[in-house]
């Protein structure tokens, strides 16, 4: 089997896991929406549970790279709202680009992400803590209210609901992100 079968595989799985969830994605489905028999797609992954891990895995390394070009900088900002617009705007392009994973790792068992994930809000506390450089700021509540938010207004954008303008939504929450950090 070559890597675009396997590539075929994965990116279907990834859909059915995220419209159905873990259970309700059944292989006879990832395998025909990837246009393989389960034979095929059991010849690979041997299991259901191991195609998902691999799923979780594969994009969650993807995802990792998307922060790390376009969220997670190596940049100097001039103030702390240069620097909020710039992390809120990319991270919520982050998680539209890879919105199935995302969804996907948040209401799903994962086992397999646990410490990657805690991982993460560790290295987001550390970050937001010397790109802001307020003391009075619980850096890694501010992170998650943060990754919080934009995931509810993803959701809502996702599903193409339009009871909120998700852009001029997203200016209002820098806004007030920027005056909670500089006011406190």
């Amino acid at each position: 089997m070559n890597n675009t079968t396997e590539q075929k595989i994965l990116n279907a799985a990834l859909k059915m896991f995220a419209q159905k969830g873990y259970k309700g994605a059944t292989t006879m489905i990832i395998a025909e929406e990837a246009g393989f028999s389960e034979k095929t797609l059991f010849r690979r992954f041997k299991t259901k549970k191991n195609l998902y891990n691999m799923v979780l895995l594969s994009n969650a390394e993807k995802f990792k790279e998307d922060l790390e070009k376009t969220v997670f900088v190596d940049k100097d900002f001039d103030n702390p709202e240069e620097f909020l617009d710039h992390y809120i705007r990319n991270l919520a392009r982050g998680y539209l680009d890879n919105f199935e994973f995302f969804n996907l790792s948040i209401n799903e068992p994962n086992e397999v992400l646990e410490s990657t994930m805690e991982n993460t809000v560790d290295f987001i506390d550390v970050y937001l803590k010397n790109k802001i450089g307020n003391p009075n700021i619980d850096y890694k509540v501010f992170g998650l209210s943060i990754s919080s938010f934009l995931f509810t207004i993803c959701i809502e954008k996702y599903m193409g609901r339009t009871y909120l303008d998700f852009d001029e939504t997203l200016d209002r929450f820098v806004k007030h992100c920027t005056q909670i950090v500089l006011k406190f």
